[in-house]
This record gives structure tokens, C-alpha cells and sequence, in this order.
């Protein structure tokens, strides 16, 4: 099989199993990106999130991984639905990428170890090793190396047909293809997810501060209680205020996948509903979902905050 054919051949793979679009990448030291980083890092603007200082090497320079590697295969999986959050002051926010049935890592895992297995029985004697936003390597940068989108101001990677609602996924192999050309950065002059992020944590265009977004303060801070400048918004896990405003993400291209539409037993329940949740009925509840990373309590100290904050307005 020639490089062409098996390229159409993986790509043609990968759709069966879902995937929204396919791009590929030549894999090559990530200097600039790996100047940022380190930049970014140095700054605290990454807070507390201390394992992304692991790896480092491995995260610039994928033959730090295995040195056969020369190319990545880009994924991505989409995950919006076109059901809204409720409008009501009362119920509080569930990220979309989390309200569903299940973790999304479980859900594209299982897809990618069905698509290295085949390929593994067409390729026997090449290299293919898979990430999903679970390993040491720079999964946006290869997304947008692979042509799936621009990098967005928002720092969400942003494709001008079905927006940045999507999961990415890489395939890295010793196999070579026909490379994609990079998206032109369609953002231009619109500067909307600056100016809606409540908290200030998009503090320049494509900068982040994660000690600032709603996001890592519901997820990863593991103080027993949170910034008293952060105001949730009625985000009690995770936050898509930067992704909702965005106009990409406006064209209505929806998941077909029933794990990530939201249960009812989740998305109508109100602070109180889950303030009176069990440990136990709280791990039952999310039993599968990317929501217990929060923990027990961090869930209902992040619910407490929010309806104290929501209680207070006029």
C-alpha cells in the first residue's frame, strides 16, 4: 500500500469510528511552542497543575516518546448537543464535555484501540501509539498542526465549520503522509471570549491564566475553599463561557453520540438537589463521568460557593 492509499485508508478508518475530521502532521522539535510553555510556566499562570512540568522534553519533542516516530495522526471527536444549559437561577452549570453518560477518555480510548488494532494487522512492523489529553505531548499544537483548526484567542483549538466543542485525539507513528497545510486564524480582530470571561482569565489574546478561569478553580484546586474574586457564575464544574460566545460556534454542527448528551438526572437539578447528595450518592451519580475528578468535596464546596454567589444577586 502507498503512502497515498494508506492515508486514505487510516483517515477512512478513523471517520468509520466517528471522528469528525482527520488531519496529519509531520512530526518535528517544537521550539517555539516549547519557548511558550516554558514562559507560561515560569509565569504561574499554569497555578498548581504541577504535572505539567513532567515530561517536558517528551511534550517539545515527540522522538523523546519513541525516535521512530515521524508522523501524528490528528482527531477530532465532536461533543456538542444542541440541548441548552436551563436558564434558571437555580440549577447550577455542568460543563458539556462532562454532563453526560460517560468520560470521554473511556469513550475515544475504546474507538482508538479498535483503530490501532487494525492497523496493527495492516502495518505489523510500524509504531502507532495513542493520547487522549492523557499524555506528555502538546495535543492542540498537533491538532492545529494537522490542519483541524486554527489556535483560537480563547486558546481552544477552533475549526471554522463545527466550532471548538470537540475532544482531540493523536495517533503517533513512524508511518509518513501527504502533510496538511495550518487554517488560516479566522479570529481576526473579534476579541468576544476576552471580554465575556467573567473572571479576566483570557488576560490577553491567546493567553490563559489558570489561576483566574472558572474551569481549573472548579476542577483542579484542591483547597477546601476557592479565590473569594472568583465569581463561578453558576459554573460548579468546569465553564463554557469562551466557547459559547465564540461565533464559530454558533453554525449548530452537533454530536450523534448518546454518551455526551445530558442526563436528566443531572441537568435539571438544582443546588439543593445536589447539596444533598451523599458521598456515596455523588460517586454513584457521576460513576463514569469526567465530574468525580472534582472529588466529593469539591463538588460541594464549588456548589456552595455558587449558590452563595447566585443567592446574592439582584
Amino acid at each position: 500500500m502507498d503512502s497515498l492509499n494508506h492515508q486514505k485508508y487510516i483517515e477512512d478508518l478513523c471517520l468509520k469510528e466517528g471522528f469528525t475530521k482527520v488531519g496529519f502532521a509531520k512530526t518535528e522539535e517544537l521550539d517555539k511552542e516549547a519557548i511558550e510553555l516554558k514562559e507560561w510556566l515560569e509565569a504561574g499562570y499554569g497555578a498548581d497543575m504541577k504535572w505539567m512540568n513532567n515530561s517536558y522534553e517528551k511534550r517539545i519533542n515527540s522522538s523523546q516518546i519513541n525516535p521512530r516516530i515521524r508522523s501524528v495522526i490528528s482527531l477530532a471527536y465532536l461533543y456538542d448537543t444542541p440541548v441548552p444549559h436551563p436558564n434558571e437561577k437555580n440549577i447550577p452549570y455542568i460543563s458539556r464535555y462532562a454532563w453526560g453518560k460517560r468520560d470521554y477518555h473511556k469513550v475515544i480510548k475504546k474507538k482508538l484501540k479498535s483503530i490501532v488494532a487494525e492497523l496493527e494487522i495492516n502495518f505489523p512492523v510500524n509504531y502507532f501509539r495513542y493520547y487522549v489529553d492523557d499524555g506528555p505531548v502538546m495535543d492542540k499544537v498537533w491538532a492545529v498542526r494537522a490542519g483541524l483548526g486554527w489556535m483560537g484567542k480563547n486558546t481552544t483549538v477552533i475549526n471554522p465549520d463545527f466550532g471548538s466543542f470537540f475532544f482531540i485525539a493523536n495517533i503517533f507513528t513512524d508511518l509518513e503522509f501527504s502533510y496538511a497545510e495550518p487554517i488560516e486564524d479566522k479570529c481576526k480582530s473579534c476579541t468576544v471570549c476576552l471580554t465575556e470571561c467573567p473572571t479576566g482569565a483570557i488576560f490577553e489574546e491567546y493567553k490563559l491564566d489558570a489561576n483566574k478561569c472558572i474551569s481549573y478553580q472548579t476542577i483542579e484546586n484542591r483547597c477546601e475553599t476557592l479565590p473569594d474574586e472568583i465569581n463561578l457564575k453558576g459554573w460548579v464544574f468546569g465553564c463554557d463561557i469562551c466557547q459559547d460566545v465564540c461565533p464559530f460556534n454558533q453554525n449548530n454542527f452537533f454530536t450523534t453520540d448518546d454518551n455526551f448528551f445530558p442526563r436528566e438526572t443531572i441537568v435539571n437539578k438544582t443546588y439543593d438537589d445536589f447539596l444533598s447528595l451523599s458521598e456515596e450518592q455523588f460517586n454513584s451519580l457521576f460513576e463514569g463521568t469526567p465530574v468525580r475528578r472534582a472529588k466529593y468535596k469539591g463538588f460541594i464546596r464549588n456548589l456552595r460557593k455558587a449558590k452563595s454567589e447566585q443567592t446574592n444577586l439582584p
